[in-house]
């Protein structure tokens, strides 16, 4: 889905250097992740996550007034 699709920095240098799954390498070191990035990606996913979230509920509140 790449909803957890970051970068890596290089810790001396600041700079990026990949882009990795941080569902996969869930144990990476705290100073190779841009933060600042990671928290510009969970905010573009909010908005999905909130629509997504409506949906659902008006689907089922109309499956369950049409039972």
């Amino acid at each position: 889905c790449a909803q957890c699709l970051q970068w890596q920095i290089d810790p001396e240098t600041g700079q990026r250097t990949k882009a990795v799954f941080s569902c996969a390498q869930q144990d990476q070191p705290l100073a190779w992740v841009d933060l600042d990035n990671l928290t510009a990606r969970q905010n573009q996913n909010r908005l999905l996550e909130y629509l997504s979230s409506k949906w659902l509920n008006m689907v089922l509140t109309d499956n369950k007034r049409r039972q």
